[in-house]
């Protein structure tokens, strides 16, 4: 069942007796289990009619009898079976042993006053079970997969109007680059830039330059920025920069080999008409990331990005072996690329 069905119907008071929510999106899968909570049981009496269990602590039997038992002090009950590793493939260590048969014997009559929601973060649900194939019959079953892409995108514009700001598509996939894909981490970025911008702001992209979440990996970037556009004092800042916080030389110089290797296969495969959707699907990098590796790799030529790859390959067998200053190798090769950089614009 899709995911906004399933919401609409319960803002309509329309309750299933059983859900099932599998999938390794957690965050959209709280955010179902909150608005549940919020719209079938009177906040007043909570504590008293919603029920949360640990499926490898507590047996299947004993959490369907706490199912079966009648609300008190209001109309509707809501028990929560997380971790039902019953409804996969997956064998954990339990501190006790659940009977499927018991949850087949619960389907065949549910009470109307209770709703009970399985919830497993397993990518998938074993179809092979008899207790799995009478769920998708007769429970809602909500798959909560990690979005991706336009599904992602929209998901940050929606969530910024929640928080009262606005973000634009290209700003979307900025933030995305940036911060990761992971909604628990977007959401407080999100919080955090709307803040700053007040009610009714627009997200730019100099409020996400500004307050935004950086990875090592996009320092590495724009560093090599730096180096695109004729800047060596701030790349080597930069650089400097990264080092003090105790990064490894290595993995920096890694990770210059990486977007190095993306900015040489953007060069390759631009000329030949494909997008930049089409080339990001091609070498796995988010799409932001190849829209800004094709404005840097017009900077350098096929043949420099070649002996660039070949010089950090070189430098890092050297680094390893000890036969260099780490540092020092960094800035010749930060050096490097800058003056092959000069050679294509000169």
């Amino acid at each position: 069942m899709p995911l906004v069905s399933a919401v609409r119907e319960i803002r309509q008071k329309q309750y299933a007796p059983v859900y099932v929510l599998y999938g390794p999106e957690s965050f959209l899968a709280e955010e179902f289990l909150t608005l549940a909570k919020r719209e079938m049981i009177d906040p007043d009496f909570s504590d008293l009619n919603v029920s949360v269990y640990d499926c490898t602590e507590t047996s299947l039997g004993d959490i369907l009898q706490d199912a079966e038992t009648l609300p008190f002090m209001g109309e509707h009950r809501l028990v929560i079976a997380r971790q039902a590793y019953f409804l996969t493939g997956s064998k954990p260590q339990t501190k006790v042993e659940s009977n499927p048969d018991a949850l087949l014997d619960y389907m065949q009559n549910p009470p109307d006053y209770t709703t009970l929601i399985l919830h497993t973060q397993a990518e998938k649900l074993d179809e092979r079970k008899k207790l799995v194939k009478t769920l998708q019959q007769r429970a809602k079953v909500i798959p909560f997969m990690q979005l991706k892409d336009a599904e992602l995108y929209g998901w940050v514009e929606r969530q910024a109007g929640k928080y009262k700001a606005t973000i634009r598509r290209e700003q979307a996939m900025k933030l995305v680059e940036r911060a990761g894909s992971e909604l628990r981490l977007l959401d407080k970025e999100l919080e955090k830039l709307a803040l700053f911008v007040g009610d009714g702001g627009v997200i730019t992209d100099e409020v996400i330059e500004q307050l935004g979440a950086r990875t090592l990996e996009q320092d590495v970037f724009a560093l090599i920025e730096q180096v695109a556009t004729g800047r060596l004092d701030r790349a080597l800042r930069m650089l400097y920069d990264s080092m003090k916080t105790g990064e490894e030389p290595i993995k920096l110089l890694a990770l210059l080999a990486r977007q190095f290797r993306m900015l040489l296969q953007v060069r390759q495969l631009a000329p030949r008409g494909y997008s930049q959707q089409q080339i990001a699907g091609m070498i796995k990098m988010h799409p932001y990331a190849v829209k800004k590796a094709m404005e840097q790799a017009r900077y350098f030529s096929e043949e420099s990005l070649k002996r660039l790859l070949l010089m950090l390959a070189e430098d890092d067998f050297r680094m390893k072996s000890g036969q260099v200053d780490k540092r020092l190798a960094l800035e010749l090769f930060i050096a490097r690329a800058h003056e092959e950089r000069k050679r294509m614009s000169g």
